[in-house]
């Protein structure tokens, strides 16, 4: 490209909304230069950590109750009145991929490699003559007449649409990424981000005893002694952090908000009463045993110990020996189990930013800013996310789409 070109539309951000944006507005527009300028060394490289590298592209069920942000549930169900998770699956096989859906109803590739959705999307883009430039750092935008100028590493480029599709505050390499500048550069209002779909780091000694166990738990998470939300998984103790996905839908709030706790449930299918019944049988089954066998065929023994331990309980002492207190501790703890989060999360361990442009600054039929004409925000430059499954990629098709069929 040289280094003063006019395109019809530029998309800046070669993520999985910015590459459906493009090769949308390309079908509509076949005569017309399209570009994506892409700030890595080439583009879909987030999606192609997605899903443990799977690439979990959709939910069957995606709908409003899924999302999160001010104003997110209007928008959804504007947007998935023409652009639901059929239409984008329709997409993808319009361009050659096969997919499957699991039992949870979470859609991935056929060939259960993320490489494969990339595959098509390149080729597709490749079909349609979009222009990508990689390794384009975007120093300045500037507003002309409706159009805009955008000055990169290799030169200006004047457009007659601009899609911002910049990601989030950090990829995977932990590097920072130019969302933030960009949107200063337009200065439209913004929403603060934090790390959603991530670990939650925790305080606490017992939690490095648990590193690397992992165990089915609800958790939920507590503020001024309500619950805000719960989920049910897998939990995992990681190092310092709770994960896991219960702990991902969980993370846009804890990363935020000051002073939570996340209690974590190891039985929540047994009443208090259940519970004190059974610890009082296994009390006698194990009575010339140590503590440290009491929860023997219930929990890993690193988990028992990391119990007793909580309860202030030595895991030497005999069984005949625990006292209806302790026991009652015990059942509290198990199903109660409370760990203080720390203020801020991870960007470097996130899926996600929560956070971002807005809702407000676009018409949710469009994508298109309601304060500058041509000018399209889309995907997870928005404030706007999803929990863990699909849903986030559901979204980026999705507005990816709207934008490229509304330019």
């Amino acid at each position: 490209m040289k280094n003063t070109d006019k395109v019809f539309a530029a998309v800046i951000g070669g993520g999985a909304s910015g590459m459906m944006c493009a090769l949308r507005a390309a079908q509509k527009h076949p005569d017309k230069r399209i570009v994506i300028l892409e700030r890595a060394d080439r583009i879909g490289k987030k999606l192609m950590v997605t899903g443990n590298g799977r690439c979990n592209l959709t939910h069957l069920n995606a709908s409003a109750e899924s999302y999160h942000g001010d104003g997110s549930e209007a928008l959804i169900n504007i947007l998935f009145k023409n652009y639901n998770t059929n239409a984008v699956l329709d997409f993808f096989s319009s361009i050659g991929l096969s997919v499957k859906a699991d039992p949870e109803d979470r859609v991935y590739p056929l060939s259960n490699a993320a490489a494969s959705v990339l595959d098509v999307l390149r080729a597709a883009l490749s079909r349609a003559k979009v222009e990508v430039i990689c390794d384009a750092v975007v120093s300045n935008i500037k507003p002309n007449n409706g159009q805009y100028v955008i000055i990169t590493s290799s030169g200006a480029i004047y457009t007659d649409k601009l899609i911002i599709a910049v990601g989030g505050r950090a990829d995977h390499a932990g590097r920072e990424s130019s969302a933030s500048d960009i949107i200063r550069m337009l200065k439209l209002h913004t929403v603060k981000t934090a790390p959603s779909l991530s670990p939650v780091k925790v305080n606490g000694d017992t939690i490095r005893s648990l590193k690397g166990v992992r165990t089915s738990a609800r958790v939920s998470l507590i503020k001024n002694g309500e619950v805000i939300r719960s989920e049910d998984g897998e939990l995992q103790f990681a190092d310092g952090a709770l994960s896991g996905i219960c702990i991902f839908n969980l993370s846009r709030i804890a990363n935020r908000e000051q002073r939570c706790q996340i209690s974590v449930a190891l039985m929540p299918h047994m009443t208090a009463k259940e519970l004190s019944d059974e610890l009082s049988r296994r009390r006698d089954m194990y009575h010339d045993s140590k503590a440290g066998e009491l929860f023997t065929g219930l929990f890993r023994r690193v988990i028992s110990e990391a119990l007793l331990k909580a309860a202030s309980i030595s895991i030497s002492k005999c069984c005949s020996e625990l006292t209806d207190n302790e026991l009652t501790s015990l059942v509290k703890i198990i199903n109660d189990w409370r760990f203080d989060t720390k203020t801020r999360g991870d960007f470097k361990n996130s899926q996600v930013t929560a956070g971002g442009v807005s809702l407000s600054e676009i018409d949710p039929h469009t994508f298109e800013s309601v304060r500058h004409k041509n000018l399209y925000i889309i995907g997870e430059a928005l404030d706007i996310d999803g929990d863990c499954g699909g849903y986030n990629l559901q979204f980026a098709w999705a507005s990816g789409m709207c934008a490229g069929d509304s330019l």
